[in-house]
């Protein structure tokens, strides 16, 4: 059974790793990559938080998701509609980069690790899916409540610091994730600490 893929990979695949996965330190407040650009390699998030969205007709910040350490994200090539996101660190991050061919590769010629990939995939379906009843089947404070206990927790960046994950979103951010606006947004935050 997979449950890190790197670890995996090092121990079946070894000799290929050096060429096919390069692991990047990028600080914070750094763009991975924005529209247009729709082929990147497949980044894991080792430490740190990055933010996935897309813009507005406005031009301004979306927010979709607030990926943690062992997510996955990028390269949206097998996409063939008009779809077009950013990936912003929020944090110093660390990364890995997987050579999208090689990734498929592993995907499907491993059986473990087209079970991990596939076990990945559901996990991000129903990530979205709760995040759908979020928006749609609360009211504004339990939206707020629940995406907040959504991204309890610490996070090590890649410098080692150890960050609330919690205090690295914006009201815009919770916004987003919850389909309200940001005034709102505030006005239920302040409702929730007056209370707590």
């Amino acid at each position: 059974m997979v449950t890190n893929l790197y670890d995996y990979l090092r121990d079946v695949c070894q000799d290929s790793l050096a060429t096919n996965i390069q692991e990047r330190v990028v600080n914070a407040q750094t763009i991975l990559y924005q529209p247009p650009q729709r082929v990147t390699p497949i980044f894991e998030v080792v430490r740190g938080v990055v933010k996935v969205g897309s813009h507005s007709s406005k031009g301004e910040e979306v927010t979709h998701y607030i990926l943690k350490p062992g997510d996955f994200f990028g390269n949206l090539q097998y996409l063939n509609v008009g779809f077009a996101e950013f990936a912003k660190t929020l944090t110093a991050v660390q990364l890995r980069a997987y050579n999208p061919s090689f990734f498929r590769t592993v995907t499907t010629q491993y059986p473990e690790v087209s079970e991990w990939f596939a076990k990945k995939l559901v996990g991000r379906w129903y990530q979205a899916e709760k995040q759908l009843f979020t928006v749609t089947g609360l009211n504004a404070q339990e939206k707020v409540a629940r995406t907040l206990i959504q991204y309890e927790g610490i996070i090590e960046d890649a410098g080692g610091r150890k960050l609330l994950l919690r205090e690295l979103l914006t009201l815009q951010d919770i916004a987003d994730l919850t389909g309200m606006t940001r005034q709102t947004v505030s006005k239920v935050v302040k409702r929730i600490h007056a209370i707590s």
